[in-house]
């Protein structure tokens, strides 16, 4: 008996010239139904492969984008707290100006009419 092989490279039978009764049984279709059934086994699991690794894929899109938001969140904060500091630093200075002694000696002397007192002076103004 010799074999054929079509495109798939399967072996094939040659027909038998016997003819067959139709009470034969018939036990091709159920290793074609097997065959079948393995073949369809295979697919479903390369499908699930598939959808896994898609899900996985975009579970990591995901992250990466939630990581590049607050990336942009931070420098966001980061310029804001610069700009704060800067505020501070120049507070800090008009503080120092407005708290020296020269600066409270003259404003007491030009806008209140105030005069400088010798240590040994003693100045008493009359109550109302």
């Amino acid at each position: 008996m010799s074999i054929q092989r079509d495109n798939l490279a399967r072996p094939l039978h040659k027909p038998q010239e016997q003819k067959q009764t139709q009470y034969a049984p018939q036990k091709q279709p159920a290793k074609r139904s097997e065959q079948s059934k393995a073949v369809a086994r295979e697919k479903l699991r390369w499908l699930g492969t598939v959808v896994v690794c898609v899900v996985l894929a975009l579970c990591v899109a995901g992250r990466y984008a939630g990581m590049i938001s607050l990336n942009y969140e931070i420098e966001a904060k980061k310029g804001t707290l610069q700009k704060l500091q800067d505020e501070q630093l120049s507070l800090e200075k008009q503080v120092l100006e407005l708290e020296s002694p020269e600066r409270i000696k003259g404003f007491a002397t030009n806008k209140l009419g105030m005069k400088q007192v010798d240590d040994g002076q003693l100045i008493v103004v009359p109550g109302q």
